[in-house]
C-alpha cells in the first residue's frame, strides 16, 4: 500500500499498483434452498468457503484465439496459480507479510504531511497554525512512550484545517486531507520518531508522479472538478459501483463497433462480442485512441470474466489500466482484478487491488466504490480472525452514509453483521442486520432483506428463542413471497418446519 495524493480536489489514497465475488452457477443457484441466503455472500464474502479454492477443469475458449493482446499486456500481472489448480494460502505467512508491507513509521507521515501542505499552497497564517498542532506531535513521538491518541487527535486537527482550505478554493466541501489520515490508521503506525524508517509504498506522490520532498508551490495547479456520476452499474452479485458517463467514441466507424459489440457481449453472444472488440482495437490503434482501447480491453476483460476465463480476464484488465487516464476505468478494472483473487483466496494480491480501488475511487469520488472495497478488506481479515476487520467496516459505513445508497449501506451492515458472528458476538451481530434489514427495505430490495431477517433468526435459535426466531422467519417470508426465489421460500419454510419440531 502507498498513499498518493496527486490533485487537491482528491481523496488521498493508497496509492495504485487489489470481480465479481465467488462465481456460482445459475441453475445452482435456483434449485438449491441453501444457496439462496448465500446469494447475497457470493456478492459480499468472497472468503466464505475457506482457504482452498477448486475449480473444474476448464477447456480453451474457442473465442480467445479471435483477440490477441500484445506481449506487453502480458507484463506486471500476478497470476500466480491459475483457477484451474487448487490454491492453497497459508494464512500465518500472509498476514505477516502484509503487516510488514503496512507498518509506516510516524516521521514519515508527519514528512509528508508537511509537504502535503507546501504542494496546496497553504496560507502562511493557517500554516502557523497547522505548526503548532504538529509540533505537540513531535514532542509526543520523540518521547519514549508516546501518547498514541494525543498524536492522533493533532494530526486529525491538523488535517481539518487543510481541508477547509481546499474546500474554500474549490467552493466545495472536501475531506481529502482527513480521509488520508483515516486510511493512515486503518496501518500499522510505528509512534516512535525514526526519519531513516521509509516505508517506500506510502510515499506521497505529487502532480509530477514523482515522490519530492520539495515541491515548488508554483507547479501545483487546481486542476477542474471531475464530471458527475451519472450512470450505475449493477449486476445481481455485485455491489453497484458509480462510473462517470462512458464516452462513447467520436470516429463513426469506431462508434458503431464498439456499440455494436457490447450489444453482443449484453445478449451472451462472445464470439461475435470479441471478433468486433478487435476490429475496434485495430480502428483505435489506427485513430492513436487510447482511451477507446482502454475500454475495449476493459470489456474483453469482463466477457472473460463471466465466462470464468479469468488468466485472460486479468491480462484484458491489466492492460486498460495501462492505456488509460479515466480513473473511473481505472476503478472498475482494478475491483474486478481485486474480486478475481479474492475467489481464489490470493489475500495479498486482492487487498493490493482493494486498496488502488481505494486510490481511484478517491480520485474519482466514487464513495460506493470505496466503500464496497473496504468492506472487502473487512472480509479478510474477518475470515483471517482479526478484528482488525471492524475498522475497515466501520470507515466503509462511514462513508456509504454519506450516500443514499441504500443497497450499499445495506451491504455493509449485513457483512458487518456475519463478521460478528464469526467473532461469536450475537448482540453486535443483530444490531448490524437489523441495520441491513432496514436499508435493503429503503432499497427495495426483498431478496436481501429475507437474507438478513433469515440470518437474525439463525441468531435466536442460537440464544434458545424460537419463538423470537419464527417471527423474524414469518418476516422473512413475507419478503420472500414478494419475489419469484423459489429457492429463498423452501429455505424459509424448512426452518420453521423445523422450529415447530423443536416446539413439540
Amino acid at each position: 500500500m502507498g498513499l498518493s495524493l496527486n490533485n487537491i480536489y482528491q481523496r488521498p489514497y493508497v496509492n495504485p499498483d487489489g470481480r465479481r465475488i465467488n462465481r456460482r452457477d445459475e441453475e445452482e443457484e435456483k434449485s438449491s434452498a441453501a444457496n439462496a441466503r448465500r446469494e447475497e455472500e457470493a456478492g459480499q464474502n468472497s472468503k466464505s468457503k475457506g482457504l482452498q479454492y477448486v475449480e473444474p477443469q476448464q477447456k480453451t475458449p474457442v473465442y480467445e484465439k479471435k483477440f490477441n493482446l500484445p506481449p506487453t499486456a502480458y507484463n506486471n500481472v500476478n497470476i500466480n496459480k491459475p483457477r484451474t489448480n487448487t490454491t492453497e494460502i497459508n494464512t500465518q505467512s500472509s498476514l505477516e507479510q502484509k503487516r510488514l508491507d503496512s507498518k509506516i513509521n510516524i516521521a514519515q507521515i508527519l514528512k509528508d504531511f508537511k509537504n502535503t501542505a507546501i504542494a496546496i499552497g497553504t496560507p502562511a497564517e493557517m500554516e502557523e497554525e497547522i505548526n503548532g498542532y504538529l509540533d505537540l506531535i513531535n514532542k509526543q513521538v520523540n518521547k519514549e512512550n508516546p501518547n498514541e491518541k494525543l498524536v492522533k487527535s493533532n494530526l486529525k486537527n491538523a488535517a481539518s484545517i487543510l481541508d477547509n482550505h481546499i474546500s474554500t478554493t474549490l467552493k466545495k466541501e472536501s475531506k481529502v486531507v482527513e480521509n488520508w489520515v483515516d486510511t493512515l490508521f486503518l496501518q500499522k503506525i510505528d509512534f516512535h520518531y525514526d526519519e531513516n524508517d521509509v516505508n517506500e509504498r506510502f510515499l506521497v506522490k505529487f502532480p509530477d508522479g514523482t515522490t519530492s520532498q520539495t515541491a515548488p508551490r508554483e507547479d501545483v495547479q487546481v486542476v477542474s472538478e471531475p464530471e458527475a456520476v451519472s450512470v450505475t452499474e449493477q449486476t445481481p452479485n455485485v455491489i453497484p459501483i458509480s462510473v462517470a458517463t462512458v464516452n462513447i467514441p467520436q470516429d463513426k466507424q469506431l462508434k458503431s463497433m464498439f456499440i455494436q459489440a457490447k450489444k453482443y457481449a449484453y445478449a451472451k453472444d462472445p464470439e461475435n462480442a470479441i471478433r468486433l472488440f478487435e476490429k475496434a482495437l485495430n480502428r483505435a490503434n489506427e485513430l492513436d485512441d487510447t482511451e477507446t482501447s482502454s475500454k475495449i480491453y476493459y470489456e474483453v476483460g469482463k466477457i472473460y470474466d463471466d465466462h470464468d476465463y479469468i488468466v485472460q480476464a486479468l491480462k484484458s484488465y491489466n492492460q486498460s489500466i495501462k492505456l488509460t487516464t479515466d480513473e473511473n476505468v481505472k476503478t472498475k478494472a482494478h475491483y474486478s482484478m481485486a474480486q478475481i483473487y479474492d475467489d481464489v483466496n490470493q489475500i495479498n494480491p486482492a487487498l493490493d487491488h482493494y486498496v488502488s480501488t481505494i486510490s481511484h475511487a478517491g480520485e474519482a469520488e466514487n464513495l460506493p466504490a470505496q466503500s464496497a472495497s473496504l468492506t472487502k478488506i473487512g472480509n479478510i481479515y474477518s475470515d483471517m480472525y482479526e478484528k482488525e476487520a471492524f475498522d475497515y467496516y466501520e470507515t466503509a459505513q462511514d462513508i456509504a452514509n454519506e450516500t443514499k445508497n441504500y443497497n450499499l449501506r445495506g451491504f455493509v451492515a449485513s457483512n458487518t453483521g456475519k463478521a460478528y458472528v464469526k467473532f461469536e458476538e450475537p448482540k453486535e451481530a443483530l444490531n448490524a442486520f437489523s441495520s441491513a434489514v432496514k436499508d435493503y427495505t429503503k432499497a427495495e430490495s426483498p431478496v436481501k432483506t429475507a437474507q438478513n431477517y433469515i440470518a437474525a433468526a439463525d441468531i435466536m435459535v442460537e440464544f434458545n428463542n424460537p419463538a423470537k426466531a419464527q417471527k423474524l422467519l414469518q418476516k422473512a417470508q413475507k419478503y420472500a413471497r414478494q419475489t419469484d426465489n423459489i429457492s429463498l421460500m423452501n429455505e424459509i419454510n424448512t426452518k420453521l418446519r423445523q422450529l415447530k419440531q423443536l416446539e413439540s
